[in-house]
């Protein structure tokens, strides 16, 4: 008896496959890398305002905030804790911000400097994930 002949060949020009997934992953990351550097944002209120803004590369989130400063101060005025969950900022005597921060930051990340001759203080805060801080401090 003869046997079967070979079983045919197939498949070919599949519509989805893994680089229309690939390609929708790409886009999606572009997105999201797009949304984490949006610009710099407003907050704070009462005299207390401050700019912050999210830039992300490399899978490394960070954040700057910058606060102006009405009166110049040096840097024994300031006062800055960093901690995983909440930020305190405190420039001679005044508490400028104060609470839960909206992620998780990266202590060991995070740094402040003082800029335009004292007038404005800057924070850099090392994100634990990069991921998109819709707000600086929790809601």
């Amino acid at each position: 008896g003869g046997g079967e002949a070979g079983g045919g060949g197939g498949g070919g020009g599949l519509g989805g496959g893994p680089e229309a997934e690939m390609r929708r992953q790409a886009q999606a990351n572009q997105a999201a890398q797009a949304e984490k550097n949006s610009g710099e944002a407003d907050g704070g209120a009462d005299g207390k305002a401050y700019k912050w803004e999210q830039t992300s590369k490399y899978g490394e989130s960070e954040i700057i905030v910058r606060f102006p400063l009405k009166t110049p101060v040096t840097k024994k005025d300031v006062k800055v804790t960093f901690k995983a969950k909440a930020l305190l900022v405190v420039v001679a005597g005044e508490e400028l911000l104060s609470g839960a921060t909206f992620g998780t930051v990266s202590v060991d990340d995070s740094t402040w400097c003082l800029v335009e001759k004292g007038s404005e203080l800057q924070l850099l805060l090392g994100l634990a994930l990069d991921e998109k801080w819709t707000s600086l401090l929790a809601a």
